[in-house]
């Protein structure tokens, strides 16, 4: 089974290869909505938005929760893990509604 990892980042980079190489959405068998709404979300990063910083901003690590979610659960339909590469975005298991 091949695993990427869900780590958001500077310049739209959001899912990698268990290398460090960055993994295209386009490349990844998705929905065209869910690779929009992915691109979307990651285009809006900021170091300051991040848990750690006291500038959080918790509706836009909400939304990154519920998109790890759909992302995984997209994936495991083809044989691809998602994993995240901070214990805050999997907190959610597939199924439930993380809260932001």
């Amino acid at each position: 089974m091949t695993t990427f990892e869900f780590w958001p980042d500077h310049g739209g980079a959001l899912l990698w290869t268990d290398g460090g190489e960055r993994v295209s959405l386009d490349e990844l068998p998705l929905p065209p909505d869910l690779v929009e709404r992915a691109r979307s979300w990651v285009a809006d990063y900021d170091d300051a938005k991040l848990p750690w910083e006291p500038t959080r901003d918790e509706a836009w690590l909400g939304e990154g929760r519920r998109l790890f979610v759909d992302l995984r659960r997209a994936l495991l339909e083809r044989d691809i893990e998602l994993e995240p590469n901070e214990e805050f975005w999997g907190r959610v298991r597939l199924g439930e509604d993380p809260q932001p």
